[in-house]
């Protein structure tokens, strides 16, 4: 019997516009009938066949058999054209079931995710409120005087305490609006080594155990960029080298022109990160150091936030480390103005 090429053209539609394989059992077996030139639609049966005959063909997919496509009694076709239509089915079937399974893996790492966050919330916002209630508390004490240094310090704790929250909500915050396109810079002429003097003056009053070292040669360019957005980049990075070398050290923030861009890199002396953790470093809430975790404050959001910014404004950032001697994070920046600043055409 010659091949009916509309019928074949609208089995192939049928099964490219199902949406599942519930939807491939519904709409194939009429269409598979007019195809084959049968009298009574073909059934499909989603398990191996239970024997091996002109009329139970398997549907193998990936070289197993993932269902049979069985003829009714007394049917025949050309087996040429059974086998095709087999083979398209398997291959529709398989394609329905690993979209499925890759749906729900997401929706797992979605839940799980999830999860994680509200963890890491009441995690790093506990401590902060717990310092701010314990030194309010005491400064209220009825009948208790503190001297003046004393009470210098409680206020200090409950400002650096509230700072640290206020932080906290910012990189959430930063991170919807990223999720949302809502990423907006402002280029204009910069000059980078006043920003990262300001950034290291800033940090190292909070961090009295690490030595800070700028090099910028006395040449290094004007560039154009967001000043707000290229120097919360640069806290991010710094603050990241702080928490990362524990024990102190040497942190140097570095600049170098390179054809038409510039490259800034900071570089601690501190744990290091292992190699199997280098591509996940810009993952949201990841820290790459679990054994030092609990010690260690912060979203995780750093690093995400600062790549969205860094490949809003044309530019690339990455990691280099040695496990136990530091790490290096870096990144460019075009010398002149990317044609678009909207973070979504990054």
């Amino acid at each position: 019997m010659p091949i009916d090429t509309d019928a074949v053209y609208d089995l192939a539609t049928a099964l490219l516009a199902t949406t599942s394989v519930d939807d491939v059992l519904a709409v194939a077996p009429p269409l598979l009938a007019r195809a084959l030139g049968l009298r009574c639609p073909p059934q499909i049966v989603l398990a191996p066949p239970e024997r091996q005959d002109a009329a139970h063909v398997a549907l193998i997919a990936d070289g197993d058999a993932i269902g049979t496509l069985i003829l009714g009694a007394g049917e025949t076709a050309d087996p040429r054209q059974v086998a095709a239509a087999a083979q398209l089915l398997a291959t529709t079937i398989s394609t329905h079931r690993r979209t499925l399974a890759d749906t729900e893996r997401q929706v797992k790492e979605a839940s799980a995710l999830k999860l994680d966050l509200v963890s890491m919330l009441s995690h790093e916002m506990r401590t902060p409120l717990a310092s701010i209630k314990g030194f309010a508390s005491a400064l209220r004490i009825e009948g208790t005087e503190w001297d003046s240094d004393t009470r210098d310090e409680f206020l200090r704790t409950i400002e650096d305490e509230a700072d640290h929250m206020t932080r906290l909500v910012e990189d959430i915050l930063e991170s919807a609006a990223i999720d949302a396109g809502l990423l907006r810079t402002t280029i204009e002429p910069i000059l980078l080594p006043p920003i990262a003097r300001r950034v290291i003056e800033r940090i190292s009053i909070q961090s009295k155990h690490h030595r800070f070292v700028q090099m910028f040669s006395n040449t290094f360019p004007v560039i154009e960029a967001d000043p707000a957005r290229i120097e919360q980049v640069l806290t991010n990075l710094i603050d990241n080298a702080v928490k990362y070398s524990p024990d102190g050290g040497l942190i140097v923030v570095r600049g170098e022109r390179r054809a038409s861009e510039v490259i800034i890199s900071v570089v601690d002396q501190g744990i290091g990160i292992a190699p199997e953790h280098l591509n996940k470093l810009f993952e949201r809430f990841y820290r790459a150091s679990p054994e030092h975790r609990q010690h260690i404050i912060g979203t995780g959001l750093g690093l995400p936030i600062s790549e969205s910014i860094v490949r809003a404004h044309g530019g690339r950032i990455w990691a280099e480390s040695v496990v136990g001697s530091g790490t290096t994070l870096s990144f460019t920046l075009p010398i002149h103005s990317p044609p678009t600043t909207d973070s979504r055409d990054a």
